[in-house]
């Protein structure tokens, strides 16, 4: 009852300005500048009221029902407040993006000599990875010129061997960071290390070489043990997977293999590498990623793990992925509904709870941009193809209110037992459309075998709608 004074208020505010219009009007007067502002002010004030008041009756009659309109009676929301959007909420700062950096200043004195470029030159000679570095796979080294891809041969041939102090051909210790960085992306087989040791010779404070050695979490022993299981892992996981040349069945099935055989658990084992899922099938997301990226490239197709904030800037990571030659990103975290339960506990009061969520399966890079923010040690290309957005590619998207690809989406769902059906549309425009259809005018039950009542979650940011069946 308190808003009924604010309501009086405005409305006696709105009546007052028209009076006055009314009586300059009358009199012959031009009304003044700052009733002409008033007077729009008033209108674009009750414009967006109107609108508000909208939202809050439609949300009233969608949650109690109305008593004029019998058919919105038979359908309901099982989530209080579903307009927050559960599955936006964003992740835990739980991943380490930043590469551990050890450091230690060794004083030279006059008659020492530090490591110089005989030394360097001499171990890239014994590096033999020309041929192995031309995959596409090693997205991050092609970024790199030439003198930087040196670095990246030297420190990826260390840590490959578990090697000891290695000479840079640098002195620049961002650059060595950043292919440091570089060396991790490509290469999520380098599970047990956590960054680097730095080792900088100075003469008077000024530094005349750098060398640096791996941080390893284990032994090549102990790692051979995980390899074992890792393999294991992937075997079981591509003895099922889909053959042929459509690149994106495959991506597809990769994604659910690992949502649905993961855990999100902020305080899993080995959670910032691949062995969390591999090994333990609990993890957080840069072990998914880094477990997508693996399998990926076990498959022969490309992906690399990229890294960045979140839109309340959170640390996270995910994947681009090449699908029929074409870039798109994936975050196969905010695939798991395990995920969206722990950063929001009144998804599982939702019935038949879909397993997997495929709102970020191949998205371009203004799809991502709404809740993802690169920060990056290497350039990545702008995604803009749209042919393998899951939507797209399973038929779900709508653009406008198609009665018989409606059909076809609910026979689909019925047909596969998924116990669900996802409408997904193309703008905010067309999701009202399409709110009004199934749910204002009752529609959806022309599409529901015999179910006189259904439970359904309007995803109003996402424009996106879910049915349970």
């Amino acid at each position: 009852m308190r808003n009924t004074g604010i309501f009086k208020r405005v409305y006696k505010s709105i009546l007052t300005v028209l009076a006055c219009a009314v009586l300059f009007l009358m009199t012959g007067c031009d009304m003044p500048e700052w009733l002409y502002d008033a007077g729009n002010w008033f209108k674009d004030a009750g414009e967006a009221f109107s609108w508000w008041f909208d939202d809050v009756v439609k949300t009233v009659m969608d949650r109690s029902g109305s008593e004029d309109d019998e058919a919105a009676e038979e359908y309901s929301l099982t989530l209080d407040d579903a307009e927050e959007e559960p599955f936006l909420v964003p992740p835990l700062p739980e991943i380490e993006l930043d590469v551990k950096v050890n450091e230690e200043v060794v004083e030279l004195e006059t008659e020492e000599v530090p490591d110089d470029e005989e030394s360097v030159d001499a171990a890239l000679a014994e590096i033999s990875l020309d041929e192995t570095l031309k995959a596409e796979r090693y997205f991050a080294y092609h970024t790199l010129n030439n003198e930087q891809q040196k670095i990246y041969k030297l420190i990826y041939n260390s840590l490959f061997n578990f090697g000891g102090k290695t000479p840079m051909p640098t002195t620049d210790t961002d650059m060595i960071d950043r292919i440091f960085s570089c060396v991790l992306a490509d290469n999520p087989e380098l599970f047990y290390v956590r960054g680097y040791n730095q080792i900088r010779y100075e003469r008077g404070g000024i530094i005349e070489s750098i060398s640096i050695s791996g941080l390893y979490t284990m032994d090549s022993s102990e790692a051979e043990i995980h390899w074992k299981n890792v393999e294991n892992y992937v075997s079981k996981c591509l003895a099922d997977a889909p053959s042929g040349t459509d690149d994106y069945v495959k991506i597809k099935y990769l994604y659910e293999y690992i949502v649905k055989n993961t855990e999100y658990d902020i305080n899993a084992e080995n959670s910032q590498n691949f062995l969390s899922v591999f090994e333990n099938g609990r993890s957080v997301c840069q072990g998914y990623a880094k477990a997508m990226q693996y399998l990926m490239n076990r498959l022969g197709m490309f992906c690399t793990v990229v890294r960045g904030v979140t839109n309340t800037n959170e640390n996270h990571a995910w994947n681009l992925v090449k699908s029929n030659g074409e870039y798109y990103y994936v975050d196969v975290t905010w695939g798991d509904v395990s995920y969206n339960i722990i950063m929001d506990e009144r998804i599982s009061e939702l019935p038949g709870l879909p397993e997997v969520s495929y709102e970020y399966l191949c998205v371009t890079s203004k799809d991502i941009e709404t809740t993802h923010k690169l920060q990056n040690s290497f350039s990545v290309p702008e995604c803009t193809a749209r042919r393998d957005y899951y939507f797209i590619r399973e038929g779900n998207y709508f653009e406008t209110v198609d009665e018989a690809k409606l059909q076809e989406v609910f026979s689909k769902a019925y047909e596969q037992g998924e116990g669900f059906a996802t409408i997904k549309c193309s703008d905010q425009y067309a999701f009202s459309q399409m709110m009004d259809y199934l749910t204002g005018e009752g529609r959806v039950f022309d599409y529901l075998r015999g179910s006189k009542n259904v439970n359904y979650v309007p995803l109003e940011s996402l424009n996106e709608l879910i049915f349970y069946l």
